[in-house]
């Protein structure tokens, strides 16, 4: 794959972190109001949600090297009534500008707790459409490796998956950078980890499991289908056996470390600063197998017809 190749991938998996990224951080807003003031919580979310928003512009901008003339890409908005690519293109940019607006008012928390609700809320519905729309585009009839609607719930699985462990790291070196800072909140940053990170450590696992049940039901699909099918099974088997064994293998290690670390933590009493390097190790690798998947899902596709 060349640097063209590579923008979708990069595009694709990056968007779908940032869209899955949002939905824990608000779902730990959520839970965490029962326990914290909503100052607090919006104080604590307030740089995660910065990392978000960047990792949405530079999702935006690698999705231009995809094309032949960038400059022109606004006009793919025009067929938004027939075209998946359109209304991804016009949710993409929803997503963007309700998520900097709940970026700017989190700057002043006290007065708008309820539209920084609201906002978060409407920019992940817009964030759930785009993936919506993303998957929607790779479903095409002589596209056989494609045309299944486990390419939509991989979708989701993957956004789910990469925010989970994208927000624990988050979490955590933000509470580092808070320590440095010598920050007024360090406490209650460290009791948001520690009243979030054992259900994030068991949504990782229960992820990576559901992953492996879609990628094993996507080959089983494969081995039932016509002779185009059987063609894009054999890539995945031969030429490109080694790399989806690495795949495997970085998915399954990646909730082990991260549970294991965690229940290291609860044992023993330790600080939440301690989950930094295996936090850090297990996001990596999530994201490294995510990568790969994705770019076996482009490689392994074999066109039918026209």
């Amino acid at each position: 794959m060349n640097v063209r190749e590579w923008a979708l991938p990069v595009y694709t998996i990056l968007m779908q972190l940032a869209i899955g990224s949002l939905f824990i951080l608000w779902i730990i807003r959520w839970l965490g109001s029962y326990r914290f003031s909503s100052a607090e919580i919006d104080r604590i979310i307030r740089n995660p949600i910065l990392v978000i928003s960047i990792t949405v512009i530079v999702s935006m901008i690698g999705s231009h090297l995809h094309l032949s003339k960038p400059l022109h890409s606004f006009l793919a908005i025009v067929n938004f009534r027939t075209s998946w690519l359109s209304r991804e293109i016009a949710f993409t940019i929803l997503f963007f500008l309700t998520l900097s607006v709940t970026w700017l008012l989190s700057r002043y928390k006290h007065e708008h707790l309820k539209k920084i609700t609201i906002m978060g809320w409407m920019t992940i519905l817009f964030g759930v459409t785009v993936i919506y729309c993303m998957a929607r585009i790779y479903l095409i009839p002589t596209q056989t490796a494609w045309n299944s609607s486990t390419v939509i719930v991989s979708f989701y699985t993957t956004a789910l998956q990469l925010g989970i462990m994208t927000i624990s790291f988050l979490l955590v070196l933000d509470l580092k950078f808070a320590e440095v800072q010598k920050a007024d909140d360090i406490e209650t940053r460290a009791q948001v980890i520690q009243f979030s990170i054992s259900w994030l450590a068991l949504a990782t696992f229960l992820m990576v499991v559901v992953n492996f049940v879609i990628i094993f039901y996507q080959i089983y699909e494969l081995s039932q289908g016509d002779a185009v099918a059987q063609t894009s099974l054999q890539l995945l088997f031969q030429l490109y056996f080694p790399i989806f064994i690495i795949r495997l293998i970085l998915l399954g290690i990646a909730p082990l470390w991260f549970g294991f670390a965690v229940f290291r933590m609860r044992k023993f009493g330790l600080a939440p600063q301690t989950l930094l390097q295996p936090v850090y190790m297990s996001c990596l690798l999530i994201l490294i197998g995510e990568i790969i998947g994705r770019f076996l899902f482009y490689a392994t596709h074999i066109r039918m017809g026209i």
